[in-house]
């Protein structure tokens, strides 16, 4: 099994990508260039508050919902151990039903096949028609 990717290579990936230089990166994103060197090469770790990561991804063009834009978030929380990241924490937070929803998961206790299974059939269900 290969290693998997991290957060500060995900993030130089798609800064060069989108055409950015450290610095020009850092200043639009309101953070150090030294700090976000650092980041990059996995001598700091990710930012876990909501707002720096949405900088991060409307810099790089990474719409609410997309692919990116959810693999951003979740390697940086992938780094910090098991946690909610912060933009799903922040919906859980404010929606009504959600704790419901995650209660329920956590009493059922799913295996991982049954997760998967679960998270295809709503995809399915909830497609845009």
């Amino acid at each position: 099994m290969g290693r998997r990717e991290t957060f500060g290579e995900y993030l130089r990936a798609c800064r060069l990508k989108a055409g950015y230089g450290l610095r020009v990166f850092a200043e639009a994103i309101e953070m150090q260039p030294s700090n976000l060197s650092n980041v990059e090469h996995g001598r700091l770790p990710p930012p876990q508050d909501l707002g720096t990561l949405t900088r991060i991804a409307e810099a790089l063009g990474f719409p609410e919902g997309s692919k990116e834009r959810e693999r951003l978030f979740d390697l940086a929380v992938a780094a910090k151990g098991q946690k909610l990241p912060a933009d799903l924490a922040a919906f859980a937070a404010k929606t009504p039903g959600i704790p419901v929803i995650l209660r329920t998961l956590q009493n059922r206790r799913l295996s991982r096949k049954e997760i998967e299974d679960l998270t295809q059939y709503i995809n399915r269900r909830l497609k845009v028609r």
